[in-house]
């Protein structure tokens, strides 16, 4: 980006819009959102004008960081844009169509539609993991392994953690062996959460500090699940762990995150996370566990988990109890 900077801004250049890209993928990955849509839409305004197959990246990250925010609509409408342009420019589907398809499937796995998710991640892997695989495209060399981990999510989601854990493990063991420690972070996340739901918390606390370690280079995006629906847990982990700046940055960013999905109850009482929160009204509405777990795309052994989890925050023992509580206090309205 130096040796460009001279460049005439009135010229079009290739190489800077996607130097520009690269610079809103991994403000991204530094959980920056705001600054990292400002260098891809500029990055994607030069590359749609040089025709350069780079905006597949900006429109796919910036895909993410919709969904991320909830806001689907908007994410699919940049995946949309992205396959209209290839079209156009008469691309081969071979370069684009594996690495839109992914993130629709992580959109569909945020959303809850685990029938599209499952379908389409199926077909991913027998093009990209099984016998006679096909190369990845030229700007996704590691989508095989971006497969596995969304397949891994998909297999929490339906309550299958033993086979989606044995899948993270095989993709740590990998990341280590490769030196992929983004791959590594992004597994052991992924982990931390699964051993959580399990109930399997001391195991979850050195997965957490295999993830800190792996992400000494500055990636917090694989920790965005985590600030999201564990915010106190981790908090009072990184208050153990000497400070570095992953744990500093992680730490600010709790703040910001842990605002959304917790609600605020009485003084010395424990949040109650977005997904507690959702459980414990399907309980008041007088949903059965398996109804509960039918209707939030989870695992019974998960709803119970929750369910657990409200009743300690909540200071009670029978989820009678927890709704006659919860309504004291004003969380059901």
């Amino acid at each position: 980006m130096q040796r460009l900077h001279g460049l005439s801004p009135q010229r079009l250049y290739a190489v800077r819009a996607r130097l520009v890209l690269y610079e809103g993928f991994l403000l991204a990955l530094r959980l920056q959102p705001d600054a990292a849509r400002l260098r891809l839409q500029a990055g994607l305004s030069e590359a749609r004008a040089c025709r350069d197959i780079s905006v597949l990246i900006g429109h796919c990250v910036i895909a993410r960081l919709e969904g991320s925010g909830g806001e689907f609509a908007k994410a699919f409408a940049e995946l949309a844009e992205a396959e209209r342009l290839m079209h156009i420019w008469d691309v081969p589907p071979i370069y684009y169509l594996a690495m839109i398809t992914l993130v629709k499937c992580e959109l569909w796995l945020a959303q809850g539609r685990t029938d599209l998710a499952e379908a389409w991640l199926t077909r991913l892997g027998q093009t990209y993991n099984g016998e006679g695989a096909a190369a990845p495209p030229e700007f996704h060399p590691q989508l095989p392994l971006h497969i596995e981990l969304q397949q891994a999510l998909l297999e929490v989601i339906q309550g299958q953690p033993m086979l989606a854990e044995g899948r993270l493990n095989a993709l740590l063991e990998h990341g280590q062996q490769t030196g992929r420690q983004m791959l590594s972070v992004m597994a052991l996340t992924q982990k931390v959460a699964l051993l959580l739901a399990g109930g399997r918390e001391p195991e979850a606390r050195k997965a957490l500090a295999q993830a800190l370690e792996a992400a000494a280079g500055g990636v917090l995006q694989p920790f965005y699940g985590l600030l999201a629906e564990h915010p106190d847990w981790l908090r009072g982990q990184l208050q153990l762990y000497a400070q570095t700046a992953v744990s500093q940055n992680l730490m600010e960013q709790l703040p910001a995150v842990a605002s959304r999905p917790a609600l605020e109850l009485s003084p010395g009482t424990e949040h109650l996370s977005t997904r507690e929160l959702a459980v414990l009204r399907l309980i008041a509405q007088g949903c059965s566990n398996q109804e509960i777990s039918d209707q939030l795309f989870i695992s019974l052994h998960t709803v119970k988990t929750h369910a657990s989890h409200i009743n300690s925050k909540l200071g009670v023992e029978r989820r009678t109890q927890a709704v006659a509580r919860a309504k004291e206090l004003g969380v059901l309205g």
